[in-house]
């Protein structure tokens, strides 16, 4: 009986546990399967199985070797053996389907089970149908049978109760099993969250000084000669500015009224009623007369003056016309208009250019301050999304932590902590 021992030994050992780690529950799981006497009992009821269908064999064979009594009346003579052989034909099919299963696995069990339960089934019934002809004429033998199936019947009974007990052990390994996988899955990424979690953390928290030491040497730049020095220039460009439109604004309203006859003669002279010298210049004039030299306008001005009168206009308007021709020749309103606008565009480049260089340092604190905070809220909002996540896989790590204990206790029949360590 050394195996016996052995079982009750391990039993013993695995009962004395009151703490289980998760690696471990697989193998405890085996153990528990294996040491939970269910083999041992399921011997003890196919003996007894053994013993019940010797029993009914012998029995049947009694009624089979039966004789009936010569008073008989001769139809419940023949009403009685054919019930009794239809009878016995049932009682065999039966007592075959008692015969163990080679293996003694869960599965087989409930097939075997199944398969007696239903021949029993249908012995009870043709026995019931059959059993007032052949209880006539052989009354001891039909005891006796009886007694064999509510045997039979009770060992079953019993049978099916080991089969329900280890299916429930069965069921709460495979669940137990399954909540343990997901947690050796889920406990190492709720551990690796958290480390990166804190790391975010406390980048965020650097990245917060970065942005406030950022901060406060800008503000002292904004106080040093350089930005003294930046401000004074952007009031430089500002007035630089306005007098170039200022000046842009003069040499539109000046080309104005002249816009009519220049854009007659560039008409003509493209469709060479009119041969000019300054065909180009009377576009540039209409469109950018900033970029004609004085020479050019000069030049311009005194074709267009002589070419005047064939260019279709009113007599009022080329009357107006000439006089503002005049005017742009002998006052150089022009000239001077694109002079000071000249001058403020190289005040303007100059002014920028300086401006560039003394802002430079201004310009890297605004543009790191920028990307700082930038990657500020880029951490903040992976955080935070993975801190929803972390919260969600914890809520259901601890969901399945409690169920696996629970189950755990009910295999084990008392409470075991569960030491969810990764450590040996």
């Amino acid at each position: 009986m050394k195996w016996l021992r052995n079982i009750f030994g391990r039993k013993r050992a695995l009962e004395e546990r009151s703490s289980l780690r998760l690696a471990e529950i697989d193998s405890w799981l085996s153990e528990r399967e294996e040491s939970d006497g269910f083999g041992e009992r399921l011997d003890e009821i196919y003996g007894r199985m053994d013993e019940a269908a010797r029993s009914l064999s012998q029995d049947i064979a009694s009624l089979n070797s039966a004789e009936a009594d010569e008073s008989t009346p001769p139809k419940l003579l023949r009403s009685g053996l054919a019930a009794r052989g239809e009878v016995t034909k049932q009682l065999l099919s039966l007592s075959e389907k008692l015969q163990p299963p080679k293996k003694r696995d869960l599965e087989a069990t409930f097939q075997h089970h199944w398969a007696a339960l239903k021949s029993l089934d249908r012995s009870a019934t043709i026995f019931a149908r059959a059993q007032r002809y052949v209880a006539a004429l052989f009354p001891k033998s039909i005891e006796k049978i009886n007694s064999d199936l509510a045997e039979i019947s009770r060992i079953l009974l019993g049978l099916e109760q080991e089969i329900g007990k280890r299916r429930k052990v069965s069921e709460e390994s495979w669940y137990s099993r399954e909540l343990a996988e997901r947690l050796q899955q889920a406990l190492p990424w709720i551990e690796d969250r958290k480390k990166k979690a804190l790391e975010d953390e406390r980048a965020l928290s650097e990245l917060s000084s970065r942005i406030l030491a950022l901060e406060d040497e800008a503000k002292r730049h904004s106080q040093s000669e350089d930005a003294r020095a930046a401000e004074e220039m952007k009031g430089v460009l500002e007035r630089a500015e306005a007098e170039r439109s200022r000046a842009e604004e003069e040499l539109a309203d000046l080309i104005s009224p002249l816009s009519k006859a220049l854009a007659r003669i560039t008409k003509q002279g493209a469709i060479s009623k009119i041969s000019l010298q300054h065909e180009k210049v009377f576009d540039q004039l209409l469109k950018a007369p900033e970029s004609v030299s004085d020479e050019e306008i000069a030049g311009a001005l005194k074709e267009l003056q002589s070419h005047l009168s064939h260019l279709g206009l009113k007599d009022r308007k080329k009357e107006k016309t000439l006089d503002h021709i005049d005017l742009l020749i002998c006052n150089r309103p022009l000239e001077n208009a694109r002079a000071r606008r000249a001058f403020a565009e190289k005040e303007i480049h100059e002014t920028e250019a300086a401006l560039k260089e003394c802002s430079r340092e201004a310009r890297r604190l605004r543009e790191e301050i920028a990307l700082a905070k930038k990657s500020y809220k880029s951490l903040e909002a992976g955080l935070m999304q993975d801190r929803r996540e972390l919260a969600l896989a914890m809520e259901k790590a601890e969901s399945d932590q409690k169920e696996l204990a629970e189950r755990i206790a009910k295999i084990a029949g008392r409470p075991i902590d569960l030491d969810l360590s990764r450590e040996g």
